[in-house]
């Protein structure tokens, strides 16, 4: 064909990254030439060839064994090693492979000919292991890749794997291993014809700038990194960090803030010119995360992060026009529900907000469950995961874009070599064990979406050897890095190992010069760079770049230019409200007195607080609680001596106060099914009584009194503003004067009542101004396990310790003249709160540090970027 090439000879890598890397240099190598259509050469990493060597040769040969790859050699590895104590445990298993490919790569003497004398308890027990999984092997005619990786040479030599004529190699700037040796050597026996690809790189000098911390070396390659891009747009580089699987996400985020500083801000990025080799763990991916916890859904009870992961999910059916009543739903179950709901409860949520496809498909998927209960062979899972998916409509939701695509495909591939299991298995597993194992190999399978040909990588150590740029620069030249300290196998003898790089001191130095000298030949341009730590942690430049120039930190590259924008709005101006009542009764005053931007957010754009509420009880159910409980008590108790009579039979007393509890923990725990366990509300009941009890015992002590209203609804008119309000209790005593009085289980003290103009705690006093005739004292019921008693102020003395009349109250209070008088000045104060919500004026503006402790709206706000934050100060509460 006219305009064809030849294919040249296969070339192997060391790294799957730098086959692909030269599959890609061919490619535009060609079409430079004007090739119309070519060969693909073919190109493979050296663990690639194996396995394709491995596959021709059982499909030709005539050998009755069956190969299996690492994950089903896992598996059984682990279903040998579970039968002793690390029952559960996979990273032991994990090891127990590693040591068994250490082995075979390098040669080592098998475990079974290990002398007693070498053996450390953990190297005794897996050479009992390794003893069983090849016996394991031997009975089920299995054979795993390493195994089968040192068998090659003999089949090679006996002719049994044909061996090509020519071979290349391309990239292997560190020693080749002893099993790749072998490998190699048997195939000059049988005539290859091996060659290296030249290489005219030779190695460079680095520029080596010390900065102080860790991050300061990533921002610094990544701004040298866009400035060299930005002058040769055409030019490749590469940044390399040695520990970059633990610095991963900090790398991800300094890269987008310096190339993508719009995307890095939460607007929309374009396609990045910069590629990470190492990617997460599958199951972190939002779509595979996802369809795990649609399979690990409970049959009936599930708890509220469970929940929100279904609600929030953009790839179940109906996102796209439900999104909204999703999003209500789960602000109700946020907001109303315990820790723990029921299924039904949920669709229940689900259908009052209208998300009614995402409760069918509940239904649909529960419904298909019933058929899938005993035991299957992991094939037979497969199959069932993938219809209980379908069932619950995912991957039916928003299209899905480019990564999300691949993502996919590479959550198919893990399905497919589960569905492989079940040459390893010995017998039928359960739901609750085939879940357990997707799991952790999604956890164990790292993705990265494919590289596009940017023209900046950012790698590895390993993946940057062997390749070849225009410029790099390399972080982490630290002496603590270079050279690492050295790392044994922990099952292996010690003594076996002395010839592996890395596992004693002369080796991992040797390992880490070859390393660094193979480094310096990547690019004709080196720069690098070293955290110098902190005066407890010092750190220097590695004595292994002695011949290195130090240079001075380059100043910051400026930051790219941003678009004109049109100058800042006085942002805390809001519309001024247009109706004459507002939600939320004086809890809308006292957002505006802590701070008017949390009343605006609130009140009027209904930003909520959605965080997920604990298991059990939160402090302030609890007080509820009680709230109730003292409610109901006392609607069956009049007055004080009706109280009297009660007390006077113990028993009485107690069963009535049981009553009372039972039926106010019955009032709120019915609302959710799984609000308590039985065992729970009996610790509930028993600990709200005891509270009660020694409360009402302090309520004998006042003078006389007669309870005249619970819960009494009331309206407040507070400049044009009309506010609705619920008063927790009335007392009235004989002289007809009256006592407000207000349940609370926090802290509250009577300081708050303080008036200024933003009056830190207005509920009771706007209720005093509110009520006609108006009260003659206003008291906290302050119940709480380890302080019970009143705390108010007063006209005059009501014969209740703890409720001072204003003639007598210390402090704050003292220069205020009547009671008449502090009326007024509460009218006054809590009116101009009113105005000022009426107004819109919606600063953010927090009246002391601790308003922000507990808010929900930094993001919101931004409070800790503005300056007037470092200048609060805690305030001091006193009477």
């Amino acid at each position: 064909m006219p305009g064809m090439s030849e294919s040249p000879p296969m070339l192997l890598t060391p790294t799957a990254r730098l086959a692909r890397s030269h599959a890609r240099a061919f490619a535009a190598r060609m079409a430079a030439e004007g090739r119309l259509a070519w060969l693909p050469p073919k190109i493979l990493s050296f663990s690639a060839w194996l396995s394709e060597l491995r596959e021709a040769y059982f499909l030709s040969a005539n050998d009755a064994r069956v190969p299996i790859d690492g994950s089903q050699a896992l598996v059984l590895w682990q279903s040998l090693i579970n039968l002793e104590v690390f029952i559960g445990e996979p990273r032991v298993a994990e090891l127990a492979q590693a040591a068994w490919r250490l082995i075979h790569e390098h040669d080592l003497q098998r475990p079974a000919h290990w002398p007693d004398l070498l053996l450390s308890e953990d190297s005794a027990r897996f050479q009992d292991w390794s003893a069983s999984y090849r016996s394991a092997c031997a009975r089920q005619g299995l054979v795993d890749e390493w195994t089968f990786a040192g068998e090659i040479p003999t089949l090679i030599g006996d002719g049994a794997i044909p061996a090509p004529a020519t071979l290349e190699l391309a990239g292997f700037d560190m020693p080749l291993s002893p099993l790749q040796q072998r490998i190699l050597a048997a195939l000059e026996a049988a005539g290859t014809r091996i060659s290296r690809a030249a290489v005219p790189v030779t190695a460079a000098t680095p520029e080596v700038v010390a900065l102080v911390e860790p991050d300061d070396e990533l921002l610094a390659a990544a701004r040298w990194a866009r400035a060299r891009l930005a002058a040769r747009p055409e030019q490749t580089i590469a940044v390399v960090v040695p520990d970059l699987g633990g610095r991963l996400a900090r790398v991800e985020s300094l890269f987008r803030q310096v190339f993508d500083p719009a995307g890095f801000a939460l607007s929309d990025a374009g396609p990045d010119a910069w590629h990470i080799s190492l990617g997460r763990p599958l199951a972190h991916w939002p779509l595979v995360s996802d369809a795990l916890a649609v399979l690990e859904l409970p049959e009936q009870q599930l708890t509220q992060p469970v929940a929100q992961t279904l609600l929030r999910s953009p790839f179940l059916r109906g996102w796209g026009d439900e999104a909204p009543a999703r999003n209500a739903a789960l602000a109700r179950l946020t907001r109303d529900a315990p820790y723990d709901v029921t299924l039904n409860e949920l669709q229940w949520l689900l259908s009052q907000a209208g998300a009614q496809t995402l409760a069918d498909r509940l239904t649909a998927l529960q419904a298909g469950r019933a058929d899938t209960r005993g035991t299957a062979w992991p094939s037979g899972w497969v199959a069932r995961f993938q219809q209980e998916l379908s069932n619950a409509g995912f991957g039916e939701g928003r299209p899905l874009d480019s990564r999300e695509y691949q993502v996919l495909q590479r959550w198919h591939d893990l399905l497919e070599a589960f569905s492989a299991l079940d040459i390893v298995s010995s017998a039928p597993i359960t739901r609750s064990r085939a879940l357990a194992l997707l799991r952790e190999r999604a956890q164990a399978a790292v993705f990265r979406e494919q590289d596009p040909g940017v023209p900046v990588e950012v790698l590895g150590v390993e993946e940057a050897l062997g390749s070849r740029f225009d410029a790099v620069w390399l972080t982490t030249l630290d002496g603590d890095t270079w050279p690492g300290p050295a790392r044994r196998d922990p099952l292996i003898p010690a003594s076996l190992q002395s010839g592996i790089a890395g596992a004693t001191s002369a080796g991992a130095l040797e390992q880490a010069r070859r390393e660094l000298a193979g480094l310096l030949a990547t690019a004709p341009l080196i720069r690098g760079s070293f955290s110098t730590g902190s005066a407890e942690e010092a750190r220097e430049l590695t004595t292994l770049l002695a011949g290195a120039r130090l240079d001075v930190p380059e100043p910051a590259a400026p930051a790219a230019a941003l678009a004109p924008m049109a100058p800042p709005l006085q942002d805390d101006q809001a519309p001024p409200l247009l109706e004459t009542s507002a939600r939320g009764g004086t809890g809308l005053l006292s957002n505006q007195s802590a701070c008017p931007f949390r009343a605006f957010a609130e009140r009027r754009l209904g930003a909520r607080d959605l965080r997920v509420r604990r298991p059990g009880l939160d402090a302030a159910q609890r007080g509820n609680v009680i709230h109730k409980a003292l409610e109901r008590f006392w609607h069956d108790v009049p007055d004080q001596s009706a109280l009297a009579a009660l007390a006077a039979t113990p028993t009485a007393l107690q069963a009535r106060i049981a009553t009372a509890v039972d039926a106010a923990i019955t009032e709120f725990a019915d609302r959710y099914r799984l609000t308590l366990t039985p065992a729970g509300r009996r610790l509930e009941q028993r600990r709200t009584a005891r509270v009660v009890d020694k409360w009402l015992a302090i309520e004998l002590k006042r003078g006389d009194f007669t309870v005249q209203a619970h819960e009494q609804p009331i309206s407040l008119a507070l400049a044009g503003l009309t506010l609705s309000g619920k008063i927790d209790r009335i007392d009235r005593f004989p002289d007809g004067s009256t006592l407000l009085i207000d349940y609370k289980t926090g802290r509250n003290a009577r300081s708050g009542w303080f008036p200024e103009p933003r009056i830190a705690d207005p509920q009771l006093p706007a209720y005093a101004v509110a009520m006609n005739p108006q009260p003659s004292g206003i008291a906290f019921a302050r119940i709480r396990p380890e302080e019970l008693k009143f705390d108010g102020l007063a006209a005059v003395s009501l014969g209740t310790e703890g409720i001072e009349s204003l003639a007598r109250v210390h402090g704050k209070f003292r220069d205020i003249e009547d009671w008449d008088a502090l009326l007024q000045l509460w009218q006054t104060h809590l009116e101009g709160l009113a105005r000022d919500f009426q107004a819109g004026q919606a600063a953010v503006d927090p009246r002391k540090r601790a308003v922000c402790d507990n808010c929900h709206l930094h993001a919101l706000c931004r409070i800790r970027e503005r300056a007037p934050f470092a200048a609060l100060d805690e305030d001091v509460l006193d009477e």
